[in-house]
Parts: C-alpha cells; structure tokens; sequence
C-alpha cells in the first residue's frame, strides 16, 4: 500500500488535553474523505525535549494513518502514555464530528 498524500488545505481540529499534569495541544488532520490522516502534537514547553519527542511521534503516527494504518490497529501497539492520549483524543472527535468509525 502506498501512502496517502494530503491536499494542501484541508480540515483539522485542536483539542487541548492533560497526561500527568502536562498539557498539549493536539491538532488532527482529515482528509477529504473526513478520515483522519494526521495529528500535530505540542507541549506548552517548546523547544523543550518533551516537544521534541512529540514531534516525532506525530510524524510516526501520521505516517502511520497515511499509510492505511487504523486507530484501533495503533491503539493495540502502543502503551498507555501520550500516544494512546492522542488516539483517544482522534476518536472522540470523530465521535463529536458525526464521522465514520474507522477500523
């Protein structure tokens, strides 16, 4: 399968949450088919280490999703730290948006 690539403009949506006392901003991008595709994830520290371990995990898990990967097929892969945060957080705004359950 090959990847997924995204229009230039498309819709996204910005939640803000909270693991362990830390609070982030996580972004989720969708395609035209209001799939999500993509999530940007930062901390309120920026430049700090935090932030740059999110970033590479919103370019994992972007990756992921472009490349036919579901949420419940990552959910099952990882731990229970920001990541799983993350997902949680793209479900629920599918959920809120009236969007199609993926996977």
């Amino acid at each position: 399968m090959s990847r997924e690539v995204l229009p230039n403009r498309r819709m996204s949506v910005t939640h803000t949450a909270e693991h362990e006392g830390m609070k982030y901003s996580v972004t989720v991008g969708y395609n035209d088919n209001q799939i999500p595709k993509e999530v940007f994830i930062r901390s309120v520290k920026p430049g700090s280490q935090i932030d740059e371990i999110l970033d590479d995990t919103s370019v994992v898990v972007s990756l992921a999703l472009q490349n036919g990967v579901t949420i419940p097929e990552l959910r099952r892969s990882i731990g229970t730290g920001v990541a799983r945060k993350v997902l949680d957080l793209m479900e629920l705004q599918i959920s809120e948006m009236g969007l199609p359950k993926i996977g």
